[in-house]
C-alpha cells in the first residue's frame, strides 16, 4: 500500500537475482521517464499507470494465476 517502498538497491538485487549495478541502471531509466523517484533506501512511485504499462504482462497476470492456483487473495486488479 502507498507510493513509498523502503528498499535498497542491494535488497532489490538480491530479490531479483541480478547485480546491484543493474538495479541502479534500471532505476535511473525509470526515473528518467518520471515513473519513480529513487533516493537512499527509498523508491517513490510517481506514475503507477506508467509502471503498469512498462511491465506489460509481467504484472497482474502472474499474480492472478497465483491467486487462482493457491486460493490466496492478491491486491492486483
Amino acid at each position: 500500500d502507498g507510493d513509498n517502498l523502503t528498499v535498497t538497491h542491494e535488497f532489490l538485487s538480491l530479490m531479483l537475482g541480478v547485480r546491484r549495478s543493474g538495479v541502479t541502471d534500471h532505476l535511473h531509466i525509470l526515473e528518467g521517464r518520471h515513473a519513480i523517484r529513487s533516493t537512499r533506501g527509498n523508491v517513490r512511485i510517481l506514475d503507477r499507470e506508467m509502471l503498469l504499462d512498462i511491465a506489460g504482462g509481467c504484472y497482474g497476470v502472474p499474480e492472478r494465476e497465483y491467486e487462482k492456483v493457491l486460493g490466496l487473495p492478491t491486491r492486483v486488479k
